[in-house]
């Protein structure tokens, strides 16, 4: 990655107290990062890195929007993010992941790089089902799902084309009238 080392916090040269970052994260973050679930977006990073005698709490705010694909149309949409997340920093023989909550950098190195943490913070972040609001559809895509959805309407609703497609006189199979009284009621 070529910019990653303006991620990197120099812990071993830390004062003991607070120290401030802000980090922009942008399109050419999320590329370099290389990360399945995020390409693009612009999420400003507060990253607040407080060292004890022994150990670093780093606390990392992160708000902004990212570019997903709506679950409905599939195109490209803004996502709100908004969280914050904590990790706790110790020193070591060798640089490991503890816990998700506990990383152990090596004392020799004594430095850590925050990009891939703060990747993961927003993509954990990313809500399960993300959909444009309504209306905001990609119009065409729209009314093809539209054309394929089925749903509850009333006889009278329904166009002559509709109703040619059931045959008349013809008996529903009584498990097939359950399972649609079941459907109708949800």
């Amino acid at each position: 990655m070529g910019r990653e080392e303006t991620y990197i916090i120099p812990l071993k040269d830390l004062e003991v107290g607070t120290h401030q970052y802000r980090y922009t994260l942008d399109n050419r973050f999320f590329e370099e990062v290389e990360g399945p679930e995020i390409e693009k977006g612009d999420v400003q990073a507060d990253v607040t890195v407080k060292k004890c005698e022994h150990s670093f709490l780093i606390t990392f705010r992160l708000e902004g929007t990212i570019k997903v694909l709506c679950d409905r149309c599939l195109e490209e949409m803004d996502q709100p993010i908004s969280c914050e997340e904590s990790l706790t920093v110790k020193f070591g023989e060798d640089k490991s992941e503890e816990d998700d909550q506990l990383v152990v950098v090596s004392e020799e190195d004594g430095e850590l790089d925050l990009s891939w943490y703060m990747y993961e913070f927003v993509a954990l972040h990313i809500p399960i089902r993300h959909v444009h609001p309504e209306g905001e559809c990609d119009e065409e895509t729209a009314q093809a799902l539209r054309a394929h959805l089925t749903f509850k309407r009333d006889e009278e609703e329904q166009t002559e084309e509709e109703q040619g497609d059931t045959p008349t006189g013809e008996e529903i199979d009584p498990r097939w009238e359950a399972l649609k009284k079941l459907k109708d009621n949800n």
